[in-house]
C-alpha cells in the first residue's frame, strides 16, 4: 500500500506550481475531474478524508505540491477547477492554445472542449471582422471608379 496522507477535504492545499504560489483547498482538487490530481489524491470512500500520496507528488522545502507546470497559467486551470463552465474564458488564440495544452496535461477532457469551442468562436469573430473589412473595402474602391 502506497503512504498516504489523509487531510480533511476542506483543509488547504498548496501549490507551488513553477515558482508561483497558490491556496486552495483539498476538495477543489479533488472534484476537478482532472486525471493529474486523481493521481495523487482521492476521497477515501470511509472516513471522506483526502487521501494525499506522498510517493506521486513532489513536495518543496516549504511543503507545498510542486508542479513543473507555466505558473501563469495555471491561475485558468484553477479557475476552471474552481467554476467550471462559468469560468471566464480568454480571447487571445495564443493564450487559448497554452491552455489547450494545460488542460491536456492535467487531463481536464471537459475543460479541453470548452478551450475548443471557444478557439472556435474567437476564429469566426476574426473571419468575420476580415469578411466585413474586405467588403468595406471593396465597396469604397467602387465608390471611387
Amino acid at each position: 500500500m502506497e503512504e498516504a496522507s489523509a487531510k480533511h477535504a476542506t483543509e488547504l492545499a498548496y501549490l507551488n506550481v513553477g515558482g508561483k504560489k497558490y491556496i486552495t483547498n483539498f476538495e477543489t482538487l479533488v472534484r476537478s475531474k482532472s486525471s493529474y490530481f486523481n493521481s495523487i489524491m482521492r476521497i477515501d470512500r470511509n472516513s471522506g478524508r483526502v487521501l494525499l500520496f506522498l510517493r506521486s507528488c513532489l513536495v518543496d522545502k516549504e511543503g507545498a505540491i510542486f508542479i513543473n507546470r507555466d505558473g501563469d497559467l495555471f491561475a485558468y486551470v484553477l479557475q476552471f477547477m474552481r467554476d467550471g463552465r462559468r469560468a471566464a474564458l480568454p480571447e487571445n488564440k495564443c493564450l487559448l492554445k497554452q491552455l489547450i495544452r494545460e488542460a491536456e496535461f492535467f487531463g481536464m477532457e471537459s475543460w479541453k472542449d470548452t478551450l475548443m469551442e471557444q478557439l472556435q468562436i474567437v476564429d469566426r469573430k476574426e473571419n468575420e471582422v476580415t469578411m466585413n473589412s474586405t467588403c468595406l473595402k471593396l465597396y469604397e474602391l467602387l465608390q471611387i471608379l
